[in-house]
């Protein structure tokens, strides 16, 4: 799917995290439910950005 912002075109990407039950429990909204975490640490496609003369790291 072609995307459009401030006038660049770009693809959407579907990223997909494989993710694992941990052995805690949490509530929200009066339900019980077991948080997932990530398999291994999320690593962006990106790269280095710089934003006002300051670089960022992904």
């Amino acid at each position: 799917m072609k995307l459009r912002f401030l006038g660049q075109a770009y693809s959407a990407s579907d990223n997909q995290v494989e993710t694992v039950a941990t052995t805690h429990t949490a509530h929200f909204l009066g339900q019980i439910y077991t948080p997932r975490r990530p398999v291994q640490p999320f690593q962006s496609k990106l790269g280095l950005r710089k934003y006002r003369g300051i670089s960022y790291g992904a």
